[in-house]
């Protein structure tokens, strides 16, 4: 009898460990299945697009969704205004330009933190880039071959995207409820307006200026 006791006793010792090393693939499996479903996830929210359907989903009235989407889009913008500020002091031969780029950069840059910020504490799903329209905008932009050409371009592209900012910004402003939205944008839309008047006197001179 004791050796069939035995017997039995490895039999079971040897089940135990197999089911402890399914229990550990399984396991294993799962966590790299759900850290991929996150990965998914993340990369889903990279477009505004996305990141507008996923504020569909978590906001449910209409004025907590219409912040989120201000917030948003203006994150979006702002990668645009940077990327549009970078290549304005890269590839313009015009003093002026590349002066007013350096400070758009830095103000935009200050700007998208705050935007960030504020974003994270409201639980707002953001972009990780601008949209599909300034994307072709800076594409476009990057393609004039004349430098003369680009300088007018990149004033002409400028003054529109302050102006839609400004007028966004202005808006929500006028409709939020939120009083953190609220001391962001009324803290923003100085330097947006500063911004613009910038630019607008850098167009005004690169427009009268005889190539």
């Amino acid at each position: 009898m004791l050796p069939n006791r035995s017997n039995n006793l490895r039999s079971i010792k040897r089940a135990m460990k197999l089911l402890n090393k399914i229990f550990a693939v399984i396991l294993f499996a799962s966590i790299v299945i759900v850290g991929c479903d996150q990965k998914k996830d993340k990369a889903n929210e990279d477009t505004a697009e996305a990141a507008e359907e996923a504020n569909e989903d978590k906001f449910q009235t209409q004025k907590s969704e219409q912040d989120a989407e201000f917030i948003s889009e203006a994150i979006a913008s702002n990668y645009a205004e940077i990327e549009m500020a970078q290549l304005g002091v890269q590839r313009s031969d015009n003093s002026e330009i590349k002066a007013v780029g350096r400070e758009l950069e830095d103000a935009h840059n200050k700007l998208l933190r705050d935007l960030q910020n504020l974003a994270e504490k409201k639980a707002i799903s953001v972009p990780q880039s601008g949209d599909d329209a300034d994307r072709k905008k800076i594409e476009d932009l990057n393609k004039e071959e004349k430098i003369n050409d680009f300088n007018k371009e990149w004033c002409e592209t400028m003054v529109k995207k302050h102006e839609n900012s400004i007028e966004k910004f202005e808006e929500r402003m006028a409709k939020t409820e939120d009083p953190d939205i609220k001391a962001l944008v009324n803290e923003s839309l100085p330097h947006l307006r500063e911004h613009l008047e910038k630019v607008k006197a850098c167009h005004a001179k690169i427009a009268e200026a005889k190539y």
